[in-house]
């Protein structure tokens, strides 16, 4: 008799214990899908900013922003899980993952640093990206993996690709090309130049999409090729908004002096006199003694020599920089360190 009564004194107690806690239960039931709902905030669409607009972002739609760096500004292709913003970097290849804040009004990209929502704007329609066998790799496997992937696809894959706005598909395919064609480098190590064909693809993929390195590349291309007239177009198109690369702007800017009528100028007798300089690039100033001896950036110099119309200076690293003298006011950058450089004889 004692034993039942023990039992059902346990029994009561567990009940009132259970009927305790059971509100604590509804309420945490209630409250767990406003926290979901919380956590799971789209992120809003607009300029975001750091330190006082030392970093920039602008998130255009559901699944893509443009991030400012150093090199020009990057596309990120994101999807947001588990309160965190994953991203593939569609200029550099590579994915990483950022923390979003429960609002989506801030985004901390590690190193104490948080880019804030300050003037918010209308969403674009989300990216549509091609379903190849290769992106579903890069963006959900490793890195290693991605890049086999590639090691793998076709010549023509790979420029449907590039054309469908996949920047980092585009740089790889100059490489392909070369291969597929088997163009050798020069003597001096310069990439061979490539044909009609792959300018015109490059040059389209630049003009239909929203990647700066994307145009940078096709205007590159072109210069490597001689066709010096054709980078300028791809460097205003990376400057003119939606793209709005600052380094686009003033590279554009820089070329304005070289047209039909400067290419065709005779290359001096002699060599170049003076100080010669560009507002972008490793390379900046170039100051020309009457010995032949050079000064450029910094405490570097080099001696200058002429061969067959060019002015050579070999660098510290081994090689030459080689440029072509445009009269006496212009110097033509034709090696591959100086890509997109025209130097201007200061007054």
């Amino acid at each position: 008799m004692y034993r039942h009564s023990r039992l059902r004194s346990r029994i009561a107690q567990s009940l009132h214990r259970i009927c305790a806690t059971l509100p604590v239960l509804l309420l945490s039931a209630l409250l767990a899908p406003a926290v979901h709902a919380q956590s799971s905030a789209p992120l809003q669409c607009g300029l975001y900013e750091y330190d006082g607009g030392k970093g920039q972002m602008q998130v255009l739609s559901s699944n893509l922003i443009r991030k400012s760096a150093l090199n020009g500004p990057e596309l990120l292709y994101f999807k947001i899980e588990n309160g965190k913003l994953g991203f593939y970097n569609l200029d550099l290849g590579l994915d990483d993952e950022y923390k979003l804040a429960p609002d989506g009004k801030s985004i901390d990209v590690g190193f104490e640093q948080v880019y804030v929502l300050k003037t918010p704007a209308p969403c674009a329609a989300p990216t549509e990206l091609p379903q190849t066998k290769v992106w579903p790799l890069c963006w959900k496997a490793g890195l290693m993996d991605c890049l086999n992937a590639y090691n793998e696809t076709s010549v023509k894959e790979l420029e449907s690709m590039c054309a469908s706005g996949l920047p980092f598909v585009c740089k790889k395919l100059p490489d392909a090309w070369r291969e597929a064609g088997g163009l050798e480098p020069g003597e001096d190590g310069q990439p061979a130049p490539l044909g009609e064909a792959a300018h015109k693809t490059l040059q389209a993929a630049c003009l239909k999409g929203i990647s700066a390195s994307t145009c940078t590349l096709a205007a590159e291309e072109a210069w490597t090729a001689g066709r010096y007239l054709d980078a300028r177009p791809m460097l205003q198109h990376a400057c003119a908004a939606p793209i709005a690369s600052a380094d686009a702007c003033t590279l554009a800017d820089s070329l304005a002096p070289l047209t039909a009528e400067a290419l065709a100028q005779a290359a001096p007798a002699q060599l170049p006199q003076g100080t010669f300089k560009r507002p972008i690039g490793t390379l900046r100033e170039l100051v020309f003694a009457a010995d032949g001896s050079v000064k450029g950036d910094g405490s570097m110099t080099m001696k200058a020599r002429q061969e067959g119309g060019l002015v050579k200076m070999q660098h510290n690293q081994g090689g030459d920089y080689v440029f072509k003298p445009l009269g006496d006011r212009l110097l033509l950058g034709v090696d591959y360190w100086n890509r997109l450089a025209l130097f201007v004889r200061a007054a």
